[in-house]
C-alpha cells in the first residue's frame, strides 16, 4: 500500500522575519520534476533548467556566490511556501504557493499564487498538494489563487495546455499533458492564455519583403524613418548601465498596462538581475532601442536559445540531480554546461533565437514604425545565422503584439493561467 504524505519543505516571510529555508532544500524542491516519468517518454519535449539558475530563482537566503548564485530580490516584497509529495520514499509531485505584495497592491484584491507544480500522473497526489497551498493561501488573508507562475508574468507563466510536440525556447514553460485535468477538475477556471510565436525563415522571409517594400516606398519622403523623427539602434554595451535603466523604465510603462495580465512592476533590484543574466548570454547586436526625437519609446531584446545547449549536454550525460546543494557532479554539470555557452555566444553559434522583450509606447503604436522594428529583429537575427525563433509569452488580448507577429509565424505552445476563488 502506498504511504503518501506532503512535505512542508521551508516557509519565507519577510513580514514576520521567518526564514526555514535553505540551499538544500531549494536543491531537493528542483530535483522533483526528474522523477515525472512521463518527461522520460518519448513524447515528452522537456528541457531541465540550470540548476544553480532555478536555485537562484527560488533563493530566500543570504547566500550567494558572484556570477553563479544569487537571492532572488522579488522576496523583498513576497512570502512563499514550498511542498513536496513523497510516496514510499520517493517525490512524486510539488508546489509553491506564493504572495506578491506588491501585486495584491496593485490589483487592490487578495490575492496569492502558485507555481511550479508536478505531479505524477495519479489526482489524489495533484490534489493534495493543490490543497496545501490554497490552506497556506488561506491562512494568510487570501481570497482567490492564481497560476501557475514563476513568480508573475515577468516570469515564466501559465500551464502548458497545447504545444507539446514543440521544444521549448530558453524560460518557456513546459510540463506533462495530464496537468490540465488535475486543475480542471479540481474547479479551476481559465483566467487568460499566452501563446508563443515560432518563426523560421520560410515564414518570416515573406514578412520580411513586404516590410522592405514599404521602407523603400517611404524613404525620402515626409513618412521615413529619420523624417518621423523614429531612429533604431542598438544597445551600447559601453554605456549599460544606463541603457538598462533605459530598458526597465521602457519594460515597467509599457507592459504595466490593460492588455499585459497578471504583471506588476518590477523592481529596480529584480530588474539588475535579470539585465546581469541576459548580459551573460546576450548578443549585442539583437538589443535594440527605438527612439523618437531622441526619447526612448521602445525596446527589443532577444538573446540566443540557450536551451539548445542544455539538451545536448544532457543527452549526452544522463543523470539525477542530488538533493544536496553542494554537490560536485552537479556543480560540473552546470559549470560546463555555461561554458558551452559562453563559447557559442563568442561565435554567435546559435539555431534558435529567443524573442524576449519586445514592445513599444501606446501613442507609437500602428504607426507603421511598430512593424518596422519588429523587421529589424528578424532582418539581424537572420544576418547572424539563426534559422528559427520564438516570440513568447504573449497575453491573448495584447492584440497590438499578437497581430503583427502571427503575420511572421505561427501558433506553438498555449500557456492558460487559472483562478479559483478560496
Amino acid at each position: 500500500m502506498n504511504s503518501i504524505f506532503i512535505k512542508e519543505l521551508g516557509e519565507y516571510n519577510p513580514q514576520k522575519q521567518f526564514n526555514s529555508i535553505t540551499l538544500n532544500k531549494l536543491k531537493e524542491f528542483i530535483t522533483v520534476p526528474y522523477y515525472i516519468n512521463w518527461y522520460r517518454s518519448s513524447e515528452s519535449n522537456k528541457i531541465f533548467p540550470i540548476y544553480a539558475q532555478r536555485i537562484s530563482d527560488l533563493n530566500t537566503t543570504k547566500f550567494q556566490v558572484p556570477g553563479i548564485l544569487t537571492r532572488n530580490p522579488f522576496f523583498d516584497h513576497a512570502q512563499a511556501k514550498y511542498f513536496i509529495a513523497y510516496s514510499n520514499g520517493a517525490p512524486v509531485g510539488r508546489i509553491m504557493a506564493h504572495i506578491d505584495y506588491n501585486y495584491i497592491k496593485k490589483e487592490e484584491s487578495n490575492i496569492g499564487w502558485f507555481g511550479l507544480f508536478e505531479s505524477i500522473d495519479d489526482k489524489n497526489i495533484a490534489e493534495m498538494l493543490i490543497e496545501k497551498a490554497m490552506d497556506y493561501l488561506k491562512q494568510n488573508g487570501c481570497q482567490r489563487i492564481i497560476g501557475p507562475a514563476i513568480f508573475n508574468a515577468a516570469g515564466e507563466i501559465g500551464l502548458l495546455i497545447k504545444g507539446f510536440e514543440y521544444k521549448p525556447y530558453f524560460m518557456e514553460p513546459y510540463n506533462a499533458p495530464y496537468y490540465q485535468d488535475f486543475f480542471i477538475n479540481f474547479g479551476f477556471e481559465k483566467e487568460n492564455d499566452w501563446y508563443s510565436m515560432n518563426t523560421d525563415e520560410l515564414l518570416a522571409d515573406g514578412y520580411m519583403e513586404r516590410i522592405e517594400k514599404v521602407i523603400n516606398k517611404m524613404q525620402g519622403t515626409n513618412r521615413d524613418l529619420a523624417s518621423s523623427g523614429f531612429k533604431i539602434r542598438n544597445a551600447s554595451i559601453k554605456n549599460m548601465k544606463s541603457e538598462i535603466k533605459i530598458i526597465k523604465d521602457l519594460y515597467n510603462e509599457i507592459w504595466n498596462t490593460g492588455n499585459h495580465p497578471q504583471q506588476v512592476v518590477v523592481t529596480d533590484k529584480e530588474f539588475d538581475i535579470l539585465a546581469a543574466g541576459i548580459s551573460s548570454i546576450a548578443i549585442e547586436d539583437l538589443i535594440f532601442i527605438l527612439e523618437k526625437d531622441g526619447i526612448p519609446v521602445g525596446v527589443s531584446v532577444s538573446i540566443p536559445d540557450i536551451n539548445e545547449v542544455i539538451a545536448e549536454y544532457d543527452k549526452n550525460n544522463p543523470s539525477v540531480p542530488s538533493k544536496s546543494f553542494f554537490n560536485l557532479k552537479d556543480f560540473k554539470r552546470d559549470i560546463k554546461i555555461f561554458n558551452l555557452i559562453q563559447k557559442k555566444v563568442k561565435q554567435k553559434n546559435f539555431l534558435g533565437l529567443r524573442i524576449l522583450i519586445l514592445g513599444i509606447k501606446e501613442e507609437c503604436r500602428k504607426t507603421g514604425i511598430d512593424s518596422m522594428f519588429y523587421y529589424q529583429t528578424f532582418k539581424v537575427g537572420k544576418e547572424l545565422g539563426f534559422k528559427h525563433g520564438s516570440g513568447s509569452q504573449l497575453a491573448d488580448i495584447n492584440t497590438d503584439i499578437l497581430n503583427p507577429t502571427f503575420k511572421i509565424g505561427k501558433k506553438a505552445f498555449t500557456w492558460r493561467v487559472y483562478g479559483l476563488n478560496i
